[in-house]
């Protein structure tokens, strides 16, 4: 009975101490949460505290209970260590990734901001040109004209200043031949054209009031800057004789040296039978020699010194290839200067090089096996060139067509090298007539000193980008057409 009650008294105790040492390893843990917490919120002197209560707990006494506490907590604070850090390296991770889509971002907003920026203010400049002011003049009795009398520009301009002085004599002094001048010159340079040109179609003008542009120097003065300006422009306004009118003229009109007068569409037609002439030579030309360095030139040295001397073509200045224009084209083959013909031609040899290049890559990313199972068909080198890889490869060499036409139709030094810089006022009708294209009339209208020339280049630059968003357009329907290929 002694030995039975001694065991029974044994194991009630060891239960005891069990359930002692489980009570300890709760404890134990709810101080693991707290340290835990702690080092996540990073207080200092709270992880201070934390690291004695730590070196205290785990081990350091000789009680066997806090031994045994201290081997479930040390069990859990590994494991909520090793979850902090784990915590800190995935929020470090995810920050960068955070840092990345933000400065990604940012650049994006900035790059479609100075889009923005560049389009309104080509936008703000431009639209102002596509009205014109006009003055009403009234003519009394006129006898007939003779277009073929040697005066005949003598006397349209006696009548334009004549009826001009009719309106304004009560409000300037023309007594005074300075203010006379400045009087005389609020109506365009070109009115006497206008008016010959009314009188050469048989028009009466005889008890007629016509509509004659006003110069840009008298539209553009600031009140208070002239006090004959000044004068007459109440006198008009008073009459209801000066009006704002949409510009026709900028649709219609060439180059002229009054930008009232002044229009896009003669550089719009040069500009659009150079790429005319430029496609026509290049596209061919282009596309078959990078067939032809891809899949029938053999690779050697041969090979390897085209492939190089191609890369370099395709980097030389756009002034070099207008150096070469001038000497072959204009002296050697005699092509007529500042024609459609020369300028496509020069620019034909300028967009070659990248051509060649994106056509090879283009067929380099045809698919192997398609060509092999064309050959394992019994097709020829040639049908699975046309039939096979030319299909799937077009998208992209419509894409690099569409690189080298964006880069060929702003360029403008090689065109001035071969005379595209010429003052050219009648619309060319052919590809051998004198003619100008749009980046060259830009340049030229933007460093005129006159703020309406401006205005009319910001025209002109709108056009361009018309040009080639139609471009852009045809190319895309080319591509769809064809992107039907997926590997």
């Amino acid at each position: 009975m002694h030995a039975t009650q001694v065991r029974r008294k044994a194991i009630g105790g060891g239960r005891k101490r069990i359930a002692y040492y489980m009570r300890i390893a709760v404890v134990g843990r709810r101080i693991c949460l707290y340290i835990h917490k702690i080092l996540c919120n990073g207080v200092a002197k709270h992880v201070a505290l934390a690291r004695l209560l730590l070196g205290w707990l785990l081990g350091r006494g000789s009680s066997p209970t806090l031994s045994f506490g201290a081997v479930f907590m040390n069990k859990d604070l590994t494991k909520l260590l090793k979850h902090h850090r784990t915590s800190v390296r995935v929020f470090i991770r995810s920050k960068k990734d955070r840092l990345l889509s933000v400065l990604s971002l940012g650049a994006l907003g900035i790059s479609v901001g100075m889009l923005v920026l560049v389009l309104c203010s080509i936008v703000n400049n431009g639209y102002k040109a596509l009205t014109t002011t006009k003055i009403l003049l009234s003519f009394d009795q006129i006898e007939h004209i003779d277009p073929g009398d040697s005066g005949f520009r003598d006397v349209c301009i006696q009548h334009i200043q004549g009826a001009l002085e009719k309106i304004v004599q009560n409000s300037v002094d023309l007594s005074n031949p300075e203010t006379r001048r400045i009087a005389h010159s609020i109506i365009s340079e070109t009115a006497h054209y206008n008016f010959a040109h009314l009188i050469e179609k048989g028009t009466s003008l005889s008890n007629a009031s016509v509509w004659f542009n006003a110069s840009s120097d008298f539209v553009s003065s600031t009140p208070g800057s002239n006090e004959v300006y000044d004068a007459i422009m109440r006198k008009l306004v008073a009459e209801n004789r000066i009006k704002r009118f949409f510009n026709s003229a900028l649709f219609t009109n060439s180059h002229s040296k009054v930008p009232e007068s002044a229009g896009i569409t003669g550089a719009l037609i040069g500009s659009l039978l150079t790429i005319i002439v430029c496609l026509a030579l290049a596209i061919p030309v282009g596309v078959m020699s990078g067939i032809c360095m891809q899949e029938l030139l053999k690779r050697g040295k041969l090979a390897s010194m085209i492939e190089v001397s191609i890369n370099n073509l395709s980097s030389v200045p756009s002034i070099i290839f207008g150096v070469l224009g001038l000497i072959v084209y204009l002296n050697i083959f005699g092509v007529p200067r500042s024609s459609a013909l020369a300028g496509g031609m020069t620019l034909s040899i300028m967009i070659l090089p990248n051509l060649i290049i994106s056509t090879r890559q283009a067929f380099a990313a045809v698919p192997e096996s398609v060509k092999q199972a064309a050959f394992a068909l019994g097709a020829s080198e040639m049908q699975v060139i046309m039939h096979h890889s030319l299909p799937i490869a077009l998208p992209t060499v419509v894409q690099g067509v569409m690189v080298s036409v964006a880069r060929m139709i702003g360029e403008s030094s090689p065109l001035i090298m071969i005379g595209m810089v010429a003052f050219v006022v009648d619309l060319p009708r052919t590809f051998l007539d004198p003619a100008s294209v749009l980046p060259v009339q830009i340049y030229i209208w933007a460093n005129n000193s006159n703020i309406e020339f401006t205005k009319i280049s910001a025209i002109a630059i709108l056009a361009l980008l018309v040009i080639l968003l139609i471009l852009n357009m045809i190319a895309d329907l080319i591509r769809k057409r064809f992107d039907h290929f997926s590997f």
